[in-house]
């Protein structure tokens, strides 16, 4: 196994375990510590983990933003799970907003026996997975943040507000035990407010893996979206508002 496979290896364990010692490292790539020590210090150094004392743990642990490629490899069964269940609330001839997130992209790519329909996002992934569908499709524009392929700031929001949708899809990192929805992109969610605020439905896409801590930017509680749809019940521990989730 070479160095961009290890990275690739290393980077996802982080992710998932949330950190990791060295030892655990070694063990779960089946590499001697030295060379463990060495591809740490090289991710360090290239700012993508923070060295911790005996192990490391993800940026994005820290606040940062998983580029798209990367979150595109997260789960992708479950995304397209996901997708598919999102189609059935889309009718014939629908405004639909949709955020710039992977598990957002997975909808679009189902798309195609929908008539009518237009779609309004501010990824710039969209309109090339849209392209043969034969759906009317807007795009922001606005700042492109370049890792995650998607428009954001004011230019972003003054378009999105130009619209009122029937329905947005969006997803964000985590969705905490106390129903908070966080996510580490400020700037995605400031976008995620206005499309919100601009449909009639709101509905939340999010993997089972995204249950867990809070990450550094809060966009709303399980109480402002109107359905979670996810690829398996994830309702447990939220029986206060279970008719949500399907």
């Amino acid at each position: 196994m070479g160095f961009k496979e290890r990275e690739t290896a290393i980077l996802e364990y982080l992710r998932k375990h949330k950190g990791a010692t060295v030892l655990e490292l070694c063990a779960a790539l089946f590499v001697s510590e030295p060379t463990m020590r060495r591809d740490l210090a090289k991710l360090n150094e290239a700012g993508k983990i923070i060295r911790t004392h005996g192990g490391a743990v993800h940026r994005s642990e820290l606040g940062e933003n998983l580029p798209l490629p990367m979150r595109e490899k997260e789960n992708p069964g479950a995304k397209t799970v996901i997708g598919k269940k999102c189609l059935d609330l889309i009718n014939d001839g629908d405004t639909v907003m949709v955020d710039g997130s992977s598990t957002a992209l997975a909808l679009l790519q189902e798309l195609g026996d929908k008539k009518s329909v237009v779609v309004i996002t501010n990824s710039a992934k969209a309109p090339l997975v849209l392209a043969n569908k034969n759906i009317k499709t807007f795009v922001t524009g606005g700042e492109l943040a370049s890792d995650t392929y998607v428009y954001v700031g004011g230019y972003a929001e003054f378009f999105l507000r130009k619209f009122n949708a029937d329905i947005c899809f969006f997803s964000v990192r985590t969705l905490t035990s106390d129903g908070m929805l966080t996510d580490n992109a400020i700037e995605e969610n400031s976008v995620r407010k206005v499309m919100m605020s601009q449909s009639k439905k709101k509905v939340l896409m999010l993997d089972s893996g995204k249950l867990g801590e809070p990450c550094m930017s809060n966009l709303c509680t399980v109480n402002d979206v109107d359905l979670i749809v996810s690829e398996r019940d994830i309702s447990e521990g939220f029986k206060a508002c279970k008719e949500k989730f399907i």
